[in-house]
């Protein structure tokens, strides 16, 4: 891999090009009087962005250090995934780059377990908006009907097709604010209640359905298979009286759990939720008033995250991201099945093939490793069961030498790069990648997450 040291660019647009200008000229200058004639053996990416419309207008932005445009910024991909794959500085994209050097970049071990591909997938997702209900398949159903709409003809990035790649696509979000979703079948004892708490018959039936069924599962898959099937006008009213009925609920609960504070001042836990549901429904209600996956969303776990805290979503496991911003890491892949809350392509029918109607708890991941006992008390290591990823968030020293595939995004302050007895110096927004052959160190008083290959 011949070493390139260039100036990072992003695909945001900037209202001030001069101010921009100047910004550029600034870093370039700092680079060149830090680096000479040094040419460290990593390279620094350039990123993709995606403006979807649920997007934040600020997070990612002001992470890279431009002005927001006042336009949304949704995701930026860091990998090698052939949609949309970073950069090299001599304007080489990285999968291409992989493909013409697998060793260098992977390594044989890579090569024989993933083939010739960079196996992870690290994103930016900043959700001003939700995100729409969908699931990811398994390795297996992907191949299978990657190949099918293959021989069908489906151009890759057609609206109408639902497999990209051959790949499953399990992922890990990190939360870097605070950040909601919907994820998994809630227990249904207790969407029970939350669903009797909206006064509405039909949703007492449902409610005594679920309850009383000797096979979760299958209750829930004919439930969920009714709902998105609820024909016009019938779901634009039962929407219609959801808004009116979440709203009532809402106020209820708050009055009932004020006026008993002396007593219980903490509400229990399905009142929490209750409450969290009752809230969101109005605005996804306006947002989306004739889609029939609002309903779904009554039966999904509403998981909250504090910065710091992380959640693994697996295959089968039917999620909506609703707001906030954080660190994703995935397995390459964009395989996406789609039941509702977006404009995008929507696939019933495939979705309620793979999806896993088996009732979970919120699935919140834990680290396997933390800084505790070091000065670094936020440190974690996140290693899901999974063969393509691992995460880790927390200062750069932590991380010891690096032996690459690995990609690393500086979250705040600057690092310093080490390699050769070198030193280059990495800026917040900045990634860098470590290819298989490649030895680096990391210092500074910084933040980094760095997603690698688990040994």
């Amino acid at each position: 891999m011949r070493p390139v040291l260039e100036e990072p660019h992003h695909r945001l647009l900037h209202p001030d090009r001069r101010g921009h200008r100047r910004h550029r000229r600034r870093r370039h200058d700092q680079q060149r009087q830090l680096s000479g004639a040094l040419a460290l053996s990593v390279y620094r990416l350039q990123n993709p962005t995606r403006a979807y419309a649920w997007g934040s207008v600020s997070h990612i932005p002001r992470l890279l250090g431009v002005e927001p445009t006042g336009e949304p910024v949704a995701e930026m991909w860091i990998g090698a995934h052939p949609a949309d794959p970073s950069v090299l500085p001599d304007g080489r994209p990285l999968d291409g780059a992989i493909g013409a050097e697998p060793d260098a970049f992977l390594g044989p071990e890579l090569r024989r377990r993933f083939g010739d591909r960079l196996p992870f997938l690290m994103k930016l997702l900043a959700a001003g908006e939700p995100l729409s209900l969908q699931v990811h398949p398994t390795s297996q159903r992907a191949q299978i009907r990657f190949e099918e709409q293959e021989a069908a003809g489906i151009p890759l990035g057609a609206p109408e097709r639902s497999y990209q790649d051959r790949s499953h696509k399990p992922e890990l979000i990190y939360a870097l604010t605070r950040f909601e979703g919907l994820a998994g079948f809630r227990d249904p004892a207790r969407s029970a209640v939350i669903l009797r708490g909206l006064g509405l018959p039909w949703l007492a039936v449902i409610a005594t359905r679920i309850e009383s069924a000797a096979s979760p599962f299958q209750e829930l898959r004919a439930v969920v298979t009714e709902l998105l099937a609820t024909p016009e006008p019938l779901l634009s009213h039962r929407l219609g009286q959801l808004r009116v009925a979440a709203v009532a609920a809402e106020q209820h609960l708050h009055t009932t759990t004020a006026g008993r504070r002396d007593r219980s001042p903490d509400p229990s836990a399905v009142e929490r939720e209750s409450i969290r549901v009752y809230a969101a429904l109005p605005t996804l209600i306006d947002r989306y008033p004739h889609d029939a996956g609002v309903l779904v969303t009554l039966l999904l776990n509403h998981v909250v995250l504090a910065a710091g805290e992380a959640m693994f979503i697996d295959a089968g496991v039917i999620h909506a991201y609703t707001s906030g911003f954080g660190v994703e890491v995935m397995a390459s892949s964009d395989n996406v099945l789609r039941a509702g809350l977006t404009p995008k392509h929507v696939d019933v029918p495939e979705l309620l093939e793979i999806t896993n109607f088996t009732p979970i708890p919120p699935p919140l991941w834990l680290p396997s490793a933390s800084g505790r006992g070091t000065s670094d008390e936020d440190a974690a290591r996140f290693q899901p069961p999974v063969a393509e990823f691992e995460l880790y968030v927390g200062r750069p020293e932590h991380v010891g030498p690096m032996a690459g595939p690995r990609a690393v995004l500086v979250l705040e302050g600057t690092v310093d790069v080490t390699t050769a007895g070198r030193c280059e110096p990495l800026h917040a927004g900045e990634v860098l990648f470590v290819g298989h052959q490649e030895r680096a160190l990391l210092a500074g008083d910084a933040r980094v997450a760095v997603a690698s290959v688990p040994a």
